[in-house]
Formats: C-alpha cells, structure tokens, sequence
C-alpha cells in the first residue's frame, strides 16, 4: 500500500491497521507505543467535534485483541509495548494484552487538572492509565529507573488539539525515549493526529503509524512536516 506520508524515518498509512499490519516486516517492531479506543464512546467538542472510530461499549477491546493479533508477528521477542487506557477499560484492556505479551504493570500519568464528569459527587479524574508490557525476551529500559506516576506534562490545551484525544507529544518522547533504542522502531497501530509519530522523529527513532480517518492523517503529515521545516524547538 502507498503510503499517505513518508520520510527517511516515518511513514504513515491511511488504512485499517487491522489489515495493513499483516504486511509489516516479521519481527521489525521494538516498540508499541499507542492510544486505541477506549470503548468509552468519547465525544470531543469545539474544533475536534466528533465521535472516535470503534469507541462504542464493547468494541474498543475487540478492536484491540484483533489489533493485537495482527500485530503480533511484527513485534521483536524484546518489545517494549504501552498501551493507553480508561480506568474502566483497564480489566479488559489487560486481558487482551496478556493474551500475547507479559504484563509489567500500569503508569499513570497525572494530568494536574480536573476533568469532566460529576463535579460535585466524585473526584475529579485528573489522570490516564498506560499498560506495560514486554515480549518473551527481557530488554532492560534506557535511562535511569522512573516512578509508576507521570507528572509534570500537561494535557494538550483543547483549542490546540487536532484529535479529540490528542496526547502530547512530550509524554511519547518520554515512553519512547525509555521502550525503544536508538535507530529502533515504534509501531503507532492508532496513529491519530501523529504525537507518537513526531516523538520518534525529535528522538531519532523509526516509526510507522496507521491511521483510519484522512483528516488525521492530514493534521499528522502537517505536524511532522512543520517539525521538519522549523526544527522541534519551534514547532506547535
């Protein structure tokens, strides 16, 4: 399949990743590092307006078990693998992985700001779950050990983001930087508007993202060209 975006080191499909992993190198993914659907049916508001994709009760964790398998011979016996997730879909979402890799634990990376929900009678949910897991082989972490808690990156602004869901792209340097080596590649199967995508490209690192709707990959080849133009010091 031609790809929607490519360069020396990224390249971006407008597919079913579903379908277009199946014809991804054997054993080529050092890491994983992606934001499926929750099956939460998230709706955003203001200029990302909109359903996501598969988000419906119940179809995020098929999605991903069907992910999961075609993925699996892409991915090295040593992979690193975070997986994004809902407090109310971490039960489910860890089944699915452990299905085909081993389960190191959960991150969580705390947002410092409230969110929407009941204001008055819960807590405010100022926080996302990231699953760990690792292939058969063990491959120690780059960098020195860090805490289970991720603070100190903020949430994408809401008039910034291009997705509805939009992660910065801080908070992906700072698992890629840790899950795949240098010259390695990462595997974004839920690629959306390209933070994981641009995160591999500040830090050097191979990737290939697969998206299903063509406006995000729109906004995810306007961001890695800008990066490329200006340099990542200068672009949004």
């Amino acid at each position: 399949m031609k790809p929607y975006y490519s360069t020396d080191t990224v390249t971006l499909y407008n597919a079913d990743c579903r379908d277009l992993l199946l014809d991804l190198p054997s054993q080529s993914v050092d890491c994983l590092l992606t934001d499926p659907p929750y099956g939460m049916a998230f709706k955003g508001d203001g200029a990302t307006a909109g359903s996501i994709r598969a988000d419906g009760a119940r179809e995020g964790v098929r999605m991903l078990r069907q992910v999961l398998t075609a993925a699996g011979p892409t991915l090295k016996p040593d992979v690193h693998a975070f997986v994004f997730c809902h407090w109310a879909s971490w039960p489910d979402f860890t089944d699915a992985l452990s299905a085909h890799l081993r389960s190191k634990g959960g991150l969580v990376w705390w947002k410092d700001r409230g969110g929407v929900g009941d204001c008055a009678a819960s807590f405010a949910p100022n926080y996302e779950m990231v699953l760990h897991s690792t292939g058969a082989q063990r491959r120690a972490l780059l960098g020195k050990r860090h805490g289970a808690v991720l603070s100190g990156i903020a949430p994408v602004p809401p008039r910034r983001r291009t997705h509805p869901t939009e992660k910065p792209v801080e908070l992906m340097a700072f698992l890629l930087a840790r899950g795949c080596p240098a010259g390695g590649m990462v595997l974004d199967p839920f690629a959306g508007s390209g933070s994981t995508l641009v995160a591999a490209q500040r830090l050097g690192r191979r990737a290939v993202g697969v998206e299903l709707e063509e406006r995000y990959c729109e906004a995810a080849a306007r961001r890695l060209e800008e990066e490329r133009r200006v340099g990542p010091e200068h672009a949004g």
